[in-house]
């Protein structure tokens, strides 16, 4: 499905940034540039994409014992939709949904997907460590896999967003990478669970429960795996084939 060069970052998805010069540097910051990857074109010296690693053509089986928790309630955010897989599912249970992603090819994808579901979400690319125009807008923000591929700096304006387009009483449903420091050379922050304990918390946060997980993804090719393996990770498989990447998954409540 993919290939990648030796000693190149690879990262799950990049923060919401607008297509703009100024979200250019801040997008290669994450180690990828993700309208190329969406456009399957090359995104750097020998990596380039047919289908990006998260698009499993579903949504991914954590959201889903979320969701059917009762977490996710009102008007929703998917923060870093990608090809809109979370924002389809969610929509077709009768949610109200606007999906956001770094990639003007992933909010293209995105579109046709919806429309060839039926179902109707506001599409757009914005920036998320920004978030303009959305203040008090949602009851749940759901971000999977977005967090963990912004720099401290961008984690904590990202974090203020989220706190400005939150109601008070809402939810954050976030799933994080958990590997070791070591894995950050490919283009991922794992961050901890110590980090993501002091980062929500009062007097705008509460955590509501937080514990390890995984996330499905396309099967890498041996190269990557065998790099995985030089940091000591060595992933698990579904049945089906699909690689099964440790997270944080994170509910927390805007007070």
């Amino acid at each position: 499905m993919f290939t990648v060069a030796e000693g190149r970052p690879l990262c799950e998805k990049g923060p919401g940034l607008m297509a703009d010069s100024s979200a250019v540097s801040n997008n290669e910051s994450a180690g990828v540039d993700f309208d190329l990857m969406y456009r399957g074109e090359t995104v750097a010296q020998g990596l380039s994409f047919d289908r990006v690693p998260w698009d499993i053509g579903r949504p991914q089986p954590l959201l889903v014992e979320f969701e059917k928790a009762g977490s996710i309630t009102g008007e929703v955010l998917d923060a870093g939709c990608g090809p809109g897989d979370t924002a389809i599912y969610l929509a077709g249970l009768g949610y109200r949904v606007t999906g956001l992603d770094i990639a003007a090819a992933a909010i293209d994808q995105a579109s046709r997907r919806a429309a060839e579901q039926g179902v109707s979400i506001v599409f757009e690319v914005a920036d998320a460590t920004v978030l303009d125009g959305y203040d008090g807008q949602f009851d749940t923000v759901v971000s999977s896999q977005l967090i963990h591929c912004l720099n401290p700096e961008q984690r904590r304006a990202h974090v203020a967003a989220l706190t400005r387009v939150l109601e008070p009483g809402g939810r954050l449903i976030q799933f994080s990478a958990n590997f070791a420091a070591g894995v950050e050379t490919f283009g991922l922050y794992s961050i901890s669970e110590d980090e993501l304990r002091t980062t929500f918390t009062a007097p705008d946060w509460s955590i509501v429960g937080l514990r390890a997980g995984h996330m499905e993804g396309i099967k890498p090719p041996m190269q990557l795996l065998n790099q995985f393996a030089q940091y000591n990770f060595h992933p698990e498989f579904t049945d089906d084939g699909l690689m099964l990447m440790p997270v944080w998954a994170l509910e927390a409540q805007r007070l």
